[in-house]
């Protein structure tokens, strides 16, 4: 079968989402899925056209703002028994289940997650419909991470920029790299055959600058035009053999197996947050959370993660974080 496909639970993780979500969309028929017997199973193909069509910037559909639990596409007021102050975080990377899990304990907020790339993460944090937009933004001019894309896409804005992890971003290629890709030069080769990234996201800014940087024309790339929307469906499409080069971040080839990784960079994963809301109780919880010993911890346990620089605040258009 051309498309993999995929049991409930497979779809939750991908997504990071709960399975009561997955459930939930192919019950409003929002995600198609086909019965395999009694079990239920979804497409790789359905889960990126579905993802394609719910990506207008906004956070309000089902997937795109998860609630950190229960999740229902219907306005906060509606939902009996938790608390109307809606906390709304971009980022698909695992590190922010934490930061969500922490704010959901204490009780204080309704927590949607947002799973759009970092560059319109930040357009929505300047439009004021989310809260904290994560980013991993490679600016190639000045060889420094998210804190250029913060001044041309917030200018005037004050916000706080706080240091979560580093990740190393490289090709997913087939178990044994039997093509021998070892640098970005090699998506030049004729027979390279890739799996893009979507615009705005972290990893297909990253890709773009060094295609640019190197004066490889990207109509010379086979499978350039095609993407996806995670680090997961992109591994998963050169295991499947669909591919022979994936961009993406090691961590976001976990449980696919027959496929290798290759360092090329590491890059820097940053919450950026309003100072508006630094008083509020949720920026409040992460901020502590992410300065103490125990989120750092928790990452050496996930694994993966650079946390040389974890809990490096920054302050733009405003003053430091007040203690």
């Amino acid at each position: 079968m051309e498309s993999m496909l995929l049991t409930a639970e497979d779809v939750a993780k991908q997504l990071r989402i709960k399975k009561y979500t997955v459930y939930e969309l192919i019950k409003r028929g929002e995600l198609p899925s086909s019965k395999v017997g009694k079990q239920v199973r979804i497409s790789q193909e359905d889960i990126h056209r579905y993802l394609q069509s719910r990506k207008t910037g906004s956070p309000g559909s089902a997937l795109e703002a998860g609630f950190a639990g229960r999740v229902e596409d219907k306005p906060a007021a509606d939902v009996p028994g938790v608390p109307q102050v809606p906390f709304i975080i971009c980022g698909q990377d695992t590190c922010l289940d934490l930061l969500v899990s922490r704010i959901s304990r204490t009780g204080n907020n309704l927590v949607l997650r947002s799973f759009m790339g970092s560059y319109n993460g930040l357009c929505t944090l300047y439009n004021g419909k989310v809260t904290m937009a994560a980013a991993h933004l490679w600016d190639g001019e000045t060889d420094t991470y998210n804190y250029p894309f913060i001044r041309r896409l917030l200018p005037g804005l004050p916000v706080g920029v706080l240091r979560l992890a580093g990740r190393m971003q490289g090709f997913y290629v087939k178990q044994g790299n039997p093509l021998h890709i070892k640098d970005w030069k090699d998506l030049a080769r004729q027979e390279i055959r890739m799996i893009n990234r979507e615009r705005g996201c972290g990893t297909r800014i990253l890709l773009d600058q060094k295609l640019a940087q190197l004066g490889i024309n990207t109509d010379h790339i086979q499978g350039y035009a095609k993407e996806y929307t995670s680090h997961l469906a992109c591994a998963n499409t050169v295991a499947k053999g669909e591919a022979n080069l994936g961009c993406g971040c090691e961590r976001g080839r976990e449980h696919t197996l027959g496929v290798d990784f290759v360092p090329l960079q590491l890059e820097w994963y940053d919450v950026i947050f309003r100072l508006v809301d630094q008083n509020t109780p949720a920026v409040r919880t992460i901020y502590a959370y992410v300065l103490d010993g125990e989120f750092k911890q928790d990452l050496e346990i996930l694994g993966g993660y650079d946390l040389s620089q974890t809990g490096r605040y920054e302050t733009f258009y405003g003053g430091p974080y007040p203690s």
